[in-house]
């Protein structure tokens, strides 16, 4: 079983994928790239494609590596990372999953915060929730902080800390049996009818419980 703390600023992730939405603004995310800023022991900063035209626009400092088809960086930027770039013109798979494989092919799997993946166009966030589950194989932890919230990747029977009284929402892709102990609204090997059944719950206990067959999402809300 897998036991996830309650995230803050230390138990993050080291390695960040910073996407091409909106930069975030709420001090958590902010203050794990100012650590990466600060060269910070650990701390790694990949950009998907355009990500790294926002990331300049907040610090001088270049990310460790772009990846992506390489169409909405910027030209100037383009020159000053020609040795960090990674080109990808795949155009069958989308900038996120193309880092996600990079990072693995590079590192292995590896325990990933994922930032600037929410804002900006509705149907790229779509994309991106739809496409977390099938990064299971490529990671070994994934959360996708937003200013809101998080998504947490659940790939195994684990135990996540919360607060009581934090709102939280399963979404399964695959229309499996799942169990969901510790919220309000307990499910005991069932199966969710729709994407949105498993919306607005909320925690009853420091912890709670989900297990599933295959890979799944929880949301945990910002108290």
């Amino acid at each position: 079983m897998k036991h996830y703390p309650r995230y803050s600023l230390e138990t993050l992730a080291k390695r960040i994928v910073l996407a091409n939405g909106a930069f975030p603004q709420a001090p958590l995310p902010l203050a794990l790239i100012d650590r990466w800023v600060a060269g910070a022991e650990g701390y790694s900063l990949t950009c998907c494609d355009g990500g790294v035209n926002k990331l300049r626009q907040y610090t001088e400092r270049l990310p460790d590596a772009v990846v992506g088809d390489l169409d909405s960086a910027a030209p100037e930027l383009k020159q000053l990372l020609k040795d960090r770039t990674h080109h990808s013109p795949d155009q069958e798979t989308n900038d996120l999953t193309k880092t996600m494989r990079y990072l693995h092919a590079s590192y292995g799997p590896s325990a990933i915060t994922l930032l600037g993946a929410s804002g900006g166009r509705e149907d790229h966030l779509l994309a991106n929730l739809v496409l977390l589950p099938t990064y299971a194989p490529l990671v070994d932890e994934l959360v996708m902080l937003t200013d809101e919230g998080y998504f947490l990747l659940i790939t195994e029977p684990s135990l996540v800390e919360v607060e009581p009284g934090q709102q939280l929402s399963v979404f399964d892709f695959y229309r499996q049996s799942l169990t969901f102990r510790g919220v309000r609204w307990p499910l005991e090997a069932y199966t969710l009818p729709e994407l949105s059944s498993g919306s607005l719950n909320c925690a009853t206990a420091p912890e709670v419980y989900l297990e599933a067959e295959r890979p799944l999402l929880l949301y945990v809300a910002n108290l």
